[in-house]
């Protein structure tokens, strides 16, 4: 545990920059992805390109827990937008909103970090880091944390952070349920790709189009 002290005091500093800076969101979110990313794969060496390369020729190892795994990420994205809002309409989420000006630059940092460094950074943070094997007991203990953990970066009100448990529970039962991170660090990249790449290219589009 003691690899965790460090990227639990950077997550803690971003819990508490977003709440006084809600205005640099854009900027404290990127740092905080990429310094998670260096922490975890050049320190403790827990993401390997060979690994993932090999994972692509399974098809029914890995492939099908990663289409099963996007369409449980698809069942709760909609669930958050459209059915929680109904379920509690006068509560306020308190979400940790990603503000970016439509411009070029802060468009393709939006780009990169939602579709690359969110991620894998948040496999390699909350679910393989964080999520210890051993009894039930401790299985369990773990996998509710890093959910809470997971929340916490993106709201700090009670209703935001069931919404957001909500959205890492497909990646958090894909990996306690096959112990292979590539499989849920690929369904949430697939994921994200899906989810934000259409505002992104048009907010390109756009740009270019002034």
């Amino acid at each position: 545990m003691n690899q965790l002290y460090i990227p639990l005091l950077w997550e803690l500093l971003l819990i508490v920059s977003t709440a006084f800076l809600p205005k640099q969101t854009l900027y404290l979110f990127f740092v905080f992805y990429l310094g998670i990313l260096y922490y975890f794969y050049y320190f403790y060496k827990q993401f390997s390109f060979r690994k993932l390369h090999k994972n692509f020729g399974r098809i029914i190892t890995f492939w099908i827990p990663v289409v099963l795994t996007f369409i449980g990420l698809y069942i709760a994205d909609y669930l958050k937008t459209n059915v929680v809002p109904e379920l509690f309409p006068t509560a306020k989420p308190g979400v940790v909103q990603i503000i970016y000006h439509n411009e070029l630059l802060p468009t393709l940092m939006y780009a990169i970090m939602m579709i690359v460094l969110k991620p894998v950074a948040e496999e390699l943070f909350f679910r393989k880091a964080l999520i210890k094997f051993g009894s039930k007991k401790k299985v369990f203990a773990f996998t509710v944390l890093s959910l809470l953990l997971c929340a916490l970066t993106r709201a700090h009100g009670l209703l935001g952070i069931a919404e957001w448990v909500l959205m890492a529970l497909p990646v958090t039962i894909a990996y306690v349920a096959t112990r292979n991170i590539y499989i849920s660090l690929m369904a949430h990249v697939l994921f994200e790709f899906y989810d934000n790449i259409y505002s992104v290219v048009y907010t390109i589009a756009r740009i270019f189009n002034r």
